[in-house]
């Protein structure tokens, strides 16, 4: 029988990936919802793609939900205070849709900057534990900041492993074995993108929401 990464990345449509389209679709609702309600300057939002990383014993998705904010070109450097505001809240839009999914990280991804000719927007990205979206949301008093300093705090300066608090991105859609669900599609590891313009798991494949 072939592997749930196979089955991702073939012909037809598992019911796996029907999941994940529909977890992506509410959380993606959920965050334009808050970002809109909130009047945080933004050009646009969305959760952009659901990179399947891994399959676990039972053959369930390991997966990383993907949140994009679009800063604007005219941004070259972008108000930290801002950051952690819209990571909050792709941590509040993403927890339901996935809390019972097995939940690698969550990866929050900005981009920034680029209005010369010929310059791809900068991108950086915010990893978060699961640990660390349940304690901000669930425990009494957790304020942005506290969620914040947590990260900070834990940050090993490893881009790739979470919690990061301010990291390089990386192109899903380019590591072997691994899969991006997004729009009905999966996105096979060849998929040329730029991993520097957060062109991998929600880019290549047009994803995000206007806010």
């Amino acid at each position: 029988m072939p592997s749930l990464l196979e089955r991702l990345l073939g012909a037809d449509t598992p019911d796996e990936q029907a999941d994940l389209e529909s977890r992506q679709e509410t959380a993606d609702e959920a965050l334009r919802d808050a970002v809109d309600h909130a009047g945080h300057p933004v050009e646009d939002c969305g959760i952009t793609a659901v990179a399947v990383v891994n399959e676990g014993p039972d053959g369930e998705p390991v997966v990383v939900p993907v949140a994009r904010f679009s800063l604007g070109e005219h941004v070259e450097e972008p108000d930290r205070d801002l950051v952690w505001d819209l990571v909050a809240e792709a941590a509040a839009a993403l927890r339901e849709p996935f809390w019972d999914v097995f939940v690698r990280h969550y990866d929050v991804q900005f981009t920034f900057d680029g209005d010369e000719l010929f310059e791809a927007e900068t991108c950086r990205r915010v990893l978060l534990t699961t640990d660390l979206v349940d304690r901000f949301a669930t425990e009494a008093g957790r304020s942005v900041a506290d969620l914040r300093a947590a990260v900070e705090a834990a940050d090993d300066i490893d881009d790739e492993v979470a919690p990061v608090a301010w990291g390089e991105p990386v192109d899903y859609s380019r590591t072997d074995d691994a899969a991006v669900v997004v729009g009905g599609t999966a996105a096979a590891a060849a998929a040329s993108a730029s991993a520097a313009s957060c062109a991998g798991a929600g880019a290549a494949a047009g994803g995000g929401g206007t806010c």
